[in-house]
Protein backbone atom coordinates (compact mmCIF):
# COMPACT_ATOMS: atom_id res chain seq x y z
CA UNK A 1 0.00 0.00 0.00
CA UNK A 2 1.22 3.49 -0.77
CA UNK A 3 2.45 5.36 2.27
CA UNK A 4 0.76 8.61 3.25
CA UNK A 5 2.72 11.86 3.37
CA UNK A 6 2.25 14.48 6.04
CA UNK A 7 2.20 17.30 3.46
CA UNK A 8 -0.51 15.76 1.27
CA UNK A 9 -2.63 14.68 4.20
CA UNK A 10 -2.26 18.07 5.94
CA UNK A 11 -3.39 19.89 2.80
CA UNK A 12 -6.34 17.55 2.30
CA UNK A 13 -7.55 17.62 5.91
CA UNK A 14 -6.91 21.35 6.34
CA UNK A 15 -8.86 22.20 3.20
CA UNK A 16 -11.61 19.77 4.19
CA UNK A 17 -11.98 21.58 7.53
CA UNK A 18 -11.97 24.98 5.82
CA UNK A 19 -14.56 23.97 3.21
CA UNK A 20 -16.75 22.51 5.94
CA UNK A 21 -16.51 25.76 7.91
CA UNK A 22 -17.41 27.88 4.88
CA UNK A 23 -20.48 25.71 4.21
CA UNK A 24 -21.51 25.95 7.88
CA UNK A 25 -21.00 29.72 7.84
CA UNK A 26 -23.16 30.03 4.72
CA UNK A 27 -25.80 27.87 6.39
CA UNK A 28 -25.63 30.10 9.47
CA UNK A 29 -26.26 33.17 7.35
CA UNK A 30 -29.33 31.60 5.70
CA UNK A 31 -30.99 30.06 8.77
CA UNK A 32 -32.28 32.36 11.54
CA UNK A 33 -29.93 32.55 14.54
CA UNK A 34 -32.55 31.11 16.92
CA UNK A 35 -32.73 27.90 14.82
CA UNK A 36 -29.03 27.59 14.11
CA UNK A 37 -26.63 26.32 16.78
CA UNK A 38 -23.41 26.11 14.74
CA UNK A 39 -22.28 29.56 15.87
CA UNK A 40 -22.10 28.40 19.48
CA UNK A 41 -20.15 25.31 18.49
CA UNK A 42 -17.60 27.26 16.42
CA UNK A 43 -17.19 29.86 19.18
CA UNK A 44 -16.39 27.11 21.69
CA UNK A 45 -13.99 25.23 19.35
CA UNK A 46 -12.05 28.16 17.92
CA UNK A 47 -10.18 30.49 20.30
CA UNK A 48 -10.85 34.15 19.50
CA UNK A 49 -13.73 33.42 17.11
CA UNK A 50 -16.96 35.40 17.38
CA UNK A 51 -19.87 34.97 15.00
CA UNK A 52 -19.42 36.31 12.22
CA UNK A 53 -17.06 39.19 11.58
CA UNK A 54 -14.65 39.23 8.63
CA UNK A 55 -11.63 39.03 10.95
CA UNK A 56 -13.13 36.09 12.85
CA UNK A 57 -13.93 34.36 9.59
CA UNK A 58 -10.29 34.55 8.45
CA UNK A 59 -9.08 33.54 11.91
CA UNK A 60 -11.35 30.48 11.81
CA UNK A 61 -9.99 29.45 8.40
CA UNK A 62 -6.41 29.70 9.68
CA UNK A 63 -7.17 27.84 12.93
CA UNK A 64 -9.08 25.07 11.16
CA UNK A 65 -6.32 24.61 8.61
CA UNK A 66 -3.80 24.33 11.45
CA UNK A 67 -6.04 21.74 13.14
CA UNK A 68 -5.85 19.78 9.87
CA UNK A 69 -2.05 20.00 9.93
CA UNK A 70 -2.09 18.76 13.53
CA UNK A 71 -4.27 15.79 12.56
CA UNK A 72 -1.86 14.91 9.73
CA UNK A 73 1.25 15.22 11.92
CA UNK A 74 -0.22 12.75 14.42
CA UNK A 75 -2.20 10.47 12.08
CA UNK A 76 0.22 9.89 9.18
CA UNK A 77 3.14 8.42 11.14
CA UNK A 78 0.76 6.20 13.09
CA UNK A 79 -0.97 5.03 9.92
CA UNK A 80 2.30 4.37 8.09
CA UNK A 81 3.73 2.51 11.09
CA UNK A 82 0.79 0.17 11.49
CA UNK A 83 0.26 -0.26 7.75
CA UNK A 84 3.97 -1.04 7.32
CA UNK A 85 3.76 -3.77 9.94
CA UNK A 86 0.76 -5.23 8.13
CA UNK A 87 2.58 -5.40 4.78
CA UNK A 88 3.75 -8.95 5.41
CA UNK A 89 0.12 -10.06 5.76
CA UNK A 90 -0.91 -8.74 2.37
CA UNK A 91 0.32 -10.22 -0.90
CA UNK A 92 0.08 -7.44 -3.46
CA UNK A 93 -3.02 -5.33 -2.93
CA UNK A 94 -5.05 -4.59 -6.01
CA UNK A 95 -3.18 -7.04 -8.25
CA UNK A 96 -4.73 -10.42 -8.92
CA UNK A 97 -2.63 -13.50 -9.45
CA UNK A 98 -2.37 -14.51 -13.10
CA UNK A 99 -4.35 -17.56 -14.09
CA UNK A 100 -2.39 -20.63 -15.17
CA UNK A 101 -2.33 -21.34 -18.91
CA UNK A 102 -5.21 -23.46 -20.19
CA UNK A 103 -2.82 -26.28 -21.09
CA UNK A 104 -1.70 -26.54 -17.47
CA UNK A 105 -5.22 -27.13 -16.20
CA UNK A 106 -5.84 -30.86 -15.91
CA UNK A 107 -9.21 -32.08 -17.07
CA UNK A 108 -10.73 -35.11 -15.39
Amino acid sequence: MKRLTIRGTALAVGLFFDITFVLCALWGLVVPRRLETMATLWESLLPGFTWLSPASFVLALVELFLYGVYVAVIFVPLFNYFEGRRASEVETPGIARPLPPREAIQHH
